[in-house]
């Protein structure tokens, strides 16, 4: 019997925990008046893999308060909704800001988010030199421009 209680109080404290992390991503993305470092759009032409989820093929915005804090990501139809948070913040590379997207057996999987504005680049799924450079020759890695709505330099963001 006591463990029985014992199991079901470890599924309720873990739901409460999972709810309370729902909840502080909305409070996150609804503060008024708190301006985001960065916040633009990107469509995914098929579906992707980001972290845990499954994003289906379609257009997306993304939101983040900070580098520090998650990357809140919306698909424009309202039914995706997922906040992740990079493995790795690395100086950005050059050009336009964008998704990557790696192929790895068959799943598209999202690699990193490239801010050269904020001058940072977000690996989502670190991988070697040689890993990165044998994905490119193999036609294994795909952009995604974003279009930026905003972007604002804070000190700490830098």
């Amino acid at each position: 019997m006591k463990i029985e209680m014992t199991r079901n109080t470890i599924k309720v404290i873990r739901w409460a925990v999972v709810l309370a992390t729902c909840l502080f991503a909305v409070g996150l993305d609804a503060q008024l008046g708190s301006p985001s470092a960065f916040v633009g759009n990107f469509t995914l032409p098929f579906e992707v893999h980001w972290g845990k989820a499954v994003l289906p093929a379609g257009a997306y915005s993304i939101n983040m308060e900070s580098i520090q804090t998650p990357a809140i990501v919306h698909s424009a139809s309202g039914k995706t909704n997922m906040f992740v948070f990079p493995a790795i913040v690395a100086d950005s590379e050059k050009g336009a800001p964008c998704v990557t997207v790696m192929l790895r057996g068959n799943e598209r999987r999202v690699q990193s988010l490239n801010l050269p504005k904020l001058g940072k680049s977000l690996i989502y799924e670190p991988l070697t030199k040689a890993e990165q450079e044998w994905l490119v020759k193999a036609g294994q890695v795909q952009t995604f421009r974003i279009t930026t709505a905003s972007v604002v330099l804070d000190k700490k963001d830098r």
